[in-house]
């Protein structure tokens, strides 16, 4: 999982990274308090979570969200700010969390456990060192499968197969054919590059 935290007080910044290793320590979290490299940095990493200042020097948290939103739609965005009046206007986001400063660590887990976009422990990397072959299209079946917050027998309903036909596949046992290939697709909303 990769994590940005955006806030133009360095503290603030230094905070929330502290916090999130202890919550999340197979995490990759960055933080930064220039807004300006915002951007950048999302294009870099593509975060799953961002965690993002409202009320910044020359930028809008909401304006930004919109627009990393726009080449990432699965981002989930958590506002983390000190002024309530953007509450409502944050949700035309479909923000994953609203949280005014200072923030609890047990708040922080919270959100951590209810994003909007789950994501999945399974990471592109671990697929490609760990397997090869029917192994690998299996595992990545599964990862967003599980990023859809989707289980097995919701999958299997929607494929119009057998639960044993989706642990096959996932386990690398079986591979389905062109046509279910692109079926599969359609259902993870996933381009069929990202299953290769």
């Amino acid at each position: 999982m990769n994590i940005l935290i955006a806030d133009d007080h360095q503290l603030i910044v230094d905070d929330l990274t502290d916090e999130l290793h202890h919550i999340e320590p197979d995490a990759k979290v960055i933080g930064t308090s220039k807004p300006a490299k915002i951007m950048e940095l999302c294009r870099e990493y593509k975060f799953d979570v961002i965690f993002m200042d409202i009320e910044m020097p020359d930028t809008n948290g909401i304006t930004l969200a919109k627009k990393i939103l726009s080449e990432k739609s699965r981002t989930n965005i958590i506002y983390v700010t000190g002024h309530e009046k953007y509450a409502l206007e944050s949700y035309t986001t479909f923000a994953s969390a609203f949280l005014v400063k200072p923030v609890s660590t047990a708040t922080l887990k919270k959100v951590m456990k209810n994003l909007r976009f789950p994501v999945s422990n399974i990471t592109d990397e671990m697929i490609t060192s760990q397997f090869a072959g029917n192994a690998l299209i299996g595992k990545k079946i599964q990862k967003y499968r599980e990023e859809r917050n989707m289980t097995r027998n919701e999958f299997a309903e929607l494929m119009s197969v057998s639960l044993q036909t989706i642990y096959r596949w996932e386990n690398g046992e079986r591979v389905p054919d062109v046509v279910t290939f692109m079926k599969i697709c359609s259902v993870l909303g996933v381009h069929p590059d990202n299953l290769f």
